[in-house]
């Protein structure tokens, strides 16, 4: 199936949501900086993302064929069981606020407008997350991203890159040779519906991560996917 490109997404953070996230305190010094990053990235803020729908075309113990593409991942395959289709996607704070950040030279400034950038990728993915529920009559669905797990290592960006076709040209992510992506406030994954509610973040033993959402399950993985 062809490509579905989202990038008529709007961002429009509010200033109280930044000061809350940033710990900016009404007089502080840093106020009126902060201020003026918010009105320069609503100016040129554009985050973007792209989609497909992939059928499954095969199933084995060790992973799952999605168009003709091999994943090793016994927990995809797990997860996978009861589904015919899957949602590749990559979402993106986008080139605009990439290339706007690699100008503050100050470091302060250069965290400020990254944290800002984050904001900006979340605003993409929950318009693709909701789009997705309306456009095609989800319940509750889940993601699995590569690189999150072992399982499904950084190597499966290469894969879900060739299911999207050209997301370089669609909405300016590209793939480097060390498997990272361009912006780097991009996330890219597979979407499913799911009765499970199933996080990475279960499977995964990682300490002091700030984007851990549920705790690690020690034993989830000998008890659901072994």
């Amino acid at each position: 199936m062809d490509t579905i490109v989202l990038d008529k997404i709007e961002f429009n953070p509010s200033t109280p949501q930044v000061f809350k996230k940033l710990r900016i305190k009404k007089g502080s010094r840093n106020e009126g900086l902060v201020h003026d990053l918010i009105e320069q990235a609503k100016g040129i803020g554009h985050p973007k993302a792209i989609y497909t729908i992939s059928g499954i075309n095969d199933k084995d113990e060790k992973g799952v064929v999605l168009d003709g593409y091999r994943i090793d991942s016994r927990v995809m395959r797990v997860n996978l069981s009861d589904v015919n289709r899957v949602f590749p996607y990559i979402a993106t704070s986008g080139r605009e606020l990439y290339e706007w950040r690699q100008t503050k030279d100050d470091l302060l400034e250069n965290y400020y407008a990254d944290e800002i950038s984050q904001m900006a990728l979340r605003t993409a993915g929950k318009t693709l997350l909701d789009h997705l529920k309306k456009t095609y009559q989800l319940g509750r669905t889940s993601s699995m991203n590569p690189g999150s797990l072992k399982d499904w290592p950084l190597s499966g960006q290469q894969i879900l890159f060739k299911l999207l076709g050209n997301p370089e040209d669609a909405i300016g992510v590209q793939l480097l040779e060390s498997l990272l992506m361009v912006p780097n406030q991009t996330v890219s994954g597979i979407r499913f519906v799911s009765e499970s509610d199933f996080s990475n973040c279960e499977l995964c033993p990682r300490d002091n991560c700030s984007h851990r959402r549920v705790p690690y399950d020690k034993d989830l993985f000998q008890r659901k996917y072994q």
